[in-house]
Parts: C-alpha cells; sequence; structure tokens
C-alpha cells in the first residue's frame, strides 16, 4: 500500500500476487553445501561466485526424482514433490548429487591450483505445504518448510550427510529400529518449540558403508 499527500492508502502499482489455494502433503528436499561460508569468506569474490554457480547447476543436473525447485538460496536449493518419497529413492538421489558434487569439488580444485573444502548435507522433511506466486516467482510456504530449514541448523559434526525426519518416515508408512536412537531435534517454529525426530546417514568416514545416527523419538 502507499499513501497520497492527504494521507489516502491507496494499492501498490504493478503489483502481482497470486495465491493457490489449494494446499497438499508433500516432500521438501534441501540439498546445502556444507563448508560455503568458510569459503566465502576466504575466497577472491569473482572466482567465489563463479565455483558457486558451477557447484549449485552439478546439484540441480542431478535431480534424478524430478523434484521442483522452489528456490536457490546461496548455497542451498529448496525442491519439493507433490507425493512422499521412499527412504531409497532420497539415499539414491543424495548419493547421485554428492558424487556429482563431489568429482565437480575435485576437478576446480585442480583447475585452479587450491584444494576446495566443500561437501554436501541433505534434508528431507514432509508435509501440509502450499504454493504462491508473486511478481512471477513461485514460492513454497508452510511450517514444514522453516522446520527443514532449522534441521540444517543441527549439531551434526559431519560434512557429507543426509537427514530424514520421523515426519517423512509416517508419510511413507516406513519404520525403522527406533531403539537405536533417543532425543530430538527442538525446532523453534512461529515462536513455538516442537520436537522433530530424525536419523541422518553419515557419508563422511565412509561413502560405501554409511554409518546411520540421529534421533528419533
Amino acid at each position: 500500500m502507499e499513501g497520497d499527500k492527504k494521507g489516502i492508502i491507496r494499492p501498490l502499482k504493478n503489483t502481482e500476487f497470486r495465491v493457490k489455494s489449494n494446499s497438499f502433503e508433500g516432500t521438501i528436499i534441501i540439498p546445502d553445501i556444507s563448508g560455503f561460508t568458510s569459503f566465502v569468506n576466504s575466497m577472491d569474490f569473482s572466482l567465489g561466485k563463479e565455483i558457486t554457480i558451477e557447484l549449485l547447476q552439478v546439484i540441480i543436473d542431478q535431480n534424478i526424482l524430478n523434484l521442483t525447485i522452489s528456490e536457490i538460496e546461496g548455497d542451498a536449493i529448496l525442491f519439493y514433490k507433490k507425493s512422499t518419497l521412499t527412504l531409497q529413492q532420497v539415499k539414491k538421489q543424495y548419493e547421485q548429487m554428492l558424487s556429482a558434487f563431489s568429482h565437480k569439488v575435485n576437478t576446480l580444485s585442480l583447475q585452479y591450483g587450491f584444494e576446495i573444502k566443500l561437501s554436501l548435507k541433505l534434508v528431507a522433511h514432509y508435509g501440509e505445504i502450499s504454493t504462491y506466486t508473486i511478481g512471477g516467482f513461485e514460492k513454497l510456504y508452510g511450517k514444514p518448510v522453516i522446520e527443514a530449514h532449522q534441521l540444517l541448523k543441527n549439531p551434526i559434526k559431519s560434512n557429507s550427510y543426509f537427514l530424514i525426519t520421523e515426519d517423512f518416515f509416517n508419510a511413507t508408512s516406513q519404520t525403522v529400529n527406533k531403539t537405536h536412537y533417543s532425543g530430538s531435534k527442538l525446532c523453534e517454529v512461529y515462536g513455538s518449540l516442537k520436537n522433530i525426530g530424525y536419523i541422518f546417514f553419515d557419508y563422511e568416514a565412509d561413502r560405501d558403508n554409511p554409518s546411520i545416527n540421529g534421533y528419533l523419538r
């Protein structure tokens, strides 16, 4: 809204805002570059930008699940799918992205003559979400979107892992042996706290035999 000289509030001009009223249950997938903050702080601006573009493009090119891109967020890509996915599908998707990403990092390191210390992690979540379009851009909306981003800020020490939430497992009717896990991740969502159970598969030590860790209630 904008005001004129007499203080009358008038609608903003040339602004497109359209909300899709239909919400849906869907899967959120966020691959995120590990070590990105240190990379940006230590890298020449122009070169860092070019390397980042190439690495993000590699992630996008390995989208074997035909996920929809909602947003590119600097060091992460927000994907979603209007359906459930299995653990095996997410595992294969992550491994495909990680392999291509690692290969590209090695190639760029050789090309520029210095070690690029970057890796890839991924969060998979599930819940009720919706899309809206503003100014020609389609955006994703919903509490699960906030929760998925919060889960990227976790205490996991590894730089190469994928994380699956309990909501994801419940949606796909898959089960895991919960006796091996205890606790939960406490996330603040819209001013309230929610316990989010998860497990993660750590690929940092051994990419052929990832260890399984995490927290499920």
